[in-house]
């Protein structure tokens, strides 16, 4: 049981990560501006599996940003809106529900 609600945080943790990007992508600037450094990081070694684990399946890009060696584009990509809304459709990475509804059992 404990290996199915670590699977579903993960899997809410990437829906989180998309849903964030998501939104940003239907602002001025359809990208999220951060340090290599940051993003990059390896303290969250979750956070940042997710972000790798999004990287490898094309549901998110990373450029780097010009004149500015420093930082990065974080960017959703057509496969991963489609992908994200598919999901939420579905009444997957809903919040926290999709972990804890199965944690009382």
């Amino acid at each position: 049981m404990e290996l199915e609600i670590a699977i579903r945080e993960r899997i809410q943790e990437r829906y989180d990560i998309l849903h964030e990007l998501y939104d940003i992508w239907f602002t001025e600037n359809p990208a999220h501006i951060t340090t290599k450094d940051r993003f990059y990081q390896q303290a969250h070694i979750e956070k940042h599996r997710a972000f790798t684990y999004l990287l490898d399946k094309g549901y998110i890009v990373v450029t780097p940003v010009e004149n500015e060696p420093e930082q990065v584009a974080v960017c959703i990509t057509v496969d991963g809106i489609d992908f994200f809304e598919r999901g939420r459709l579905e009444g997957k990475g809903n919040g926290w529900s999709i972990v804890t509804e199965y944690s009382d059992e």
